[in-house]
């Protein structure tokens, strides 16, 4: 399973897009509008968040924010469909690295997060997706269910042997993945636990998976 593959399967439809003057910018200026869009969103919910307030950050004019972005919601929701798309694609590379054990993958991108540095523009993503309860972080984007991804991924579900009976099954359960590896991070989060009781928690969730919970 590619890079360029596991971009395609979680998608970009509906994905919003700031600008062709935004997308157009050097890589590096674009970067650091990124980050300060990310840390200003990360630290306040977007009501709170004023216009003013970035272009001064930024040290650009009111005009040119507007070149770039349609509006304030423009670049909240362009950096949560980013940020989401990224750490989604991460996801699915840890589990294709562990291929035969599904839940290995994700308890070891679970670790992994566990050891950021918490001012890592990284750890602000998973911040402000996890805090935010906005229907934007969890709407589904558009998937053909007989296309060459969607088969991709059924033959990693196959590998482990789980029960998938159709490719709108197994576009449900990616979905269901992402939830479970974004709620799991909620709760170290909200609850402050250590890397430990994050793992502990995750398994209990993966042995219910596996072996269900029923005598």
């Amino acid at each position: 399973m590619t890079r360029k593959f596991i971009a395609r399967i979680i998608g970009r439809g509906g994905m919003q897009m700031p600008k062709e003057t935004f997308l157009n910018l050097p890589n590096e200026k674009k970067q650091r509008i990124n980050e300060l869009l990310l840390e200003t969103f990360c630290k306040q919910h977007i009501s709170q968040v004023k216009v003013a307030e970035i272009v001064e950050k930024m040290g650009m004019s009111r005009g040119a924010f507007y070149k770039y972005f349609q509006d304030l919601e423009d670049a909240y929701l362009y950096t949560i469909h980013s940020s989401s798309q990224l750490i989604h694609q991460d996801i699915l590379t840890f589990v294709d690295q562990n291929k035969h054990d599904f839940f290995l993958g994700i308890e070891k991108y679970l670790a992994w997060c566990c050891d950021l540095d918490h001012s890592d523009p990284y750890w602000q993503r998973l911040y402000l997706l996890t805090k935010r309860n906005d229907q934007q972080t969890t709407k589904r984007r558009p998937l053909s269910a007989d296309s060459k991804m969607v088969r991709q991924w059924l033959d990693l579900l196959k590998t482990n042997h789980f029960k998938i009976q159709s490719p709108e099954e197994a576009v449900s359960f990616l979905y269901f993945s992402m939830s479970l590896v974004m709620n799991s991070l909620a709760d170290f989060i909200t609850n402050e636990w250590s890397k430990e009781e994050l793992l502990t928690d995750f398994r209990y969730k993966a042995n219910w998976l596996s072996d269900g919970v029923k005598k």
